[in-house]
């Protein structure tokens, strides 16, 4: 049985899949998918950066399915930072 389901993508991920109009010797990448980063991150990574560079945090996890073979899907977040923590002396 097929489900007929629109694909409802989740804040600060994305899929990545194997790039079907590569051709031995050319210049277009392995893979090739979308990211779908929401407003507010976006905004906090800006706002908290000290220069011209941003930095991400990415989780990637690998994947099949019957449709479409093997991908990738990520996430992306701000980088952890570990908290400074008050020492009782």
């Amino acid at each position: 049985m097929a489900f007929d389901t629109k694909y409802e993508p989740k804040p600060n991920t994305g899929s990545l899949f194997k790039n079907n109009y590569k051709k031995n010797g050319d210049k277009q990448p392995d893979l090739r998918g979308d990211m779908f980063l929401d407003k507010t991150l976006l905004n906090d990574l800006i706002n908290n950066s000290n220069g011209s560079l941003i930095k991400l945090s990415v989780a990637v996890w690998s994947k099949e399915s019957e449709k479409v073979g093997k991908f990738l899907t990520m996430s992306i977040s701000e980088p952890y930072v570990k908290p400074e923590e008050d020492l009782p002396y």
